[in-house]
């Protein structure tokens, strides 16, 4: 994974949500104020900073369950994650040690597949994850209602 927070400190401490949004789509991560809204409104991130600034703890805690709710269930995220929150999010402390401990499961879990499993199995094994992906998406009812 990628660390969209790397150059954090060359942004403002203090966006607005405007500018939250634009942060996160120039780091190529789909976050919509509606998102940052709902996250906001289910506990799941802090309210901003005197009622309109979002600091870079915002920025940090809202990657963060980017990424994680393509694996987890919101009150599973809200149970296990908030915890690590203060007021203003997650402390970048937090953050860069939760990036480098999953950038090392990554690697232990890439090298446990290469041991168990022949190159041309690991090549058929991402299709059919890939053809699953695909065929799940394609099942999912559109947003605008249209099939």
């Amino acid at each position: 994974m990628q660390n969209p927070l790397a150059d954090i400190h060359q942004y403002s401490n203090a966006m607005t949500i405007s500018q939250a949004v634009k942060f996160c789509e120039k780091k190529g991560l789909n976050l919509t104020r509606a998102m940052i809204q709902n996250y906001i409104r289910h506990g799941l991130v802090p309210p901003p900073v005197s009622k309109r600034f979002y600091t870079h703890k915002h920025l940090a805690a809202l990657v963060l369950i980017n990424y994680m709710k393509t694996v987890f269930d919101m009150d599973t995220i809200k149970e296990n994650f908030c915890p690590l929150m203060d007021d203003e999010g997650l402390p970048l402390d937090v953050y860069n040690g939760i990036i480098k401990k999953w950038a090392e499961l990554t690697a232990q879990w890439k090298k446990y597949v290469a041991k168990r499993v022949e190159d041309t199995d690991v090549s058929k094994l991402a299709l059919m994850v890939h053809a699953a992906a695909l065929t799940s998406s394609a099942a999912r009812p559109r947003r605008d209602g249209q099939t």
